[in-house]
């Protein structure tokens, strides 16, 4: 019943790898990250999703150069940490994760949303210290970005978690434009690989996570869905009876909501967690 994992091609023309393999939280201080990368290489994953915030992308690097795979068959991704959001930080901040992965290019750099501050809580309340300021000026962080292109040290570059309303304000600017349970019974899928054929079949590269390595051959082991069944999973926001419900939502995090599709926030004079 699995269907061939293939791809969709971006912008640059290169291949994004439908189904990769998702890496946050999962450095465990024991080659786990390593280990679980190799497996699942071993398996048939060809894009494996980091960032430099998940602090395990030299994990990622030494699994990539204990297997046998080239290279350039390999779909690596990193992320631009909050920290580094200062347009004169960027290139820097690339230069340390190709060192750690021990690469010389990534296929995809993401600028993974338009909060820039701290990653760690020094504050001890159990969120970042958050730059208004600089937070309001993504679209100069993304121009940075595209330098990166030009160097070659990026194929593509891409955003995480923008909304709409941000997204068509870097496309205003961009020089390079950004690149990219019922149900389970009756078709003999695990509800994960369900969700995954959902994702694949409406036009989406997916990365679930997972230190587990039977689901590692799981999650890449996808089929069709009926129109009837794509179709009851795409009308779930709007059938459930509580409505829709934002599985990631930083808002009181962060003190500022990313995904306002009204206002631009943070706004002007706009006080943390308001």
């Amino acid at each position: 019943m699995a269907t061939p994992i293939t791809g969709f091609r971006l912008v640059n023309g290169s291949n994004l790898p439908a189904i990769g393999l998702g890496t946050f939280q999962g450095d465990d201080g024991n080659e786990n990250v390593k280990n679980i990368v190799k497996a699942a290489i071993q398996a048939g994953y060809r894009h494996i999703d980091g960032a430099a915030a998940y602090d395990n992308e030299k994990a990622i690097g030494d699994a990539i150069k204990e297997s046998s795979i080239s290279r350039d068959e390999l779909f690596v991704t990193t992320k631009l940490a909050q920290s580094w959001h200062e347009p004169k930080d960027v290139e820097r901040a690339l230069h340390l994760s190709l060192k750690a992965l021990s690469l010389e290019y990534v296929p995809h750099a993401y600028l993974p949303g338009p909060n820039n501050g701290t990653i760690r809580h020094p504050s001890g309340n159990g969120k970042p210290v958050i730059d208004y300021e600089r937070s309001r000026k993504y679209t100069k962080t993304w121009q940075a970005m595209e330098k990166l292109v030009d160097s070659g040290k990026a194929k593509a570059i891409g955003l995480s978690n923008y909304n709409i309303l941000k997204t068509k304000r870097i496309l205003e600017v961009a020089r390079i434009r950004p690149a990219i349970a019922q149900i389970a019974d009756q078709t003999d899928m695990t509800p994960a690989q369900a969700i995954l054929s959902w994702a694949f079949q409406r036009g989406t590269s997916v990365i679930p996570k997972t230190s587990n390595e039977s689901r590692l051959s799981e999650n890449l082991s996808i089929a069709p869905l009926s129109e009837e069944h794509f179709a009851i999973i795409d009308d779930l926001a709007t059938t459930i009876e509580s409505g829709p419900v934002r599985y990631l939502d930083p808002s009181k995090h962060l003190g500022f909501d990313i995904f306002d599709e009204e206002l631009d926030q943070p706004v002007d004079n706009q006080a943390p967690w308001d």
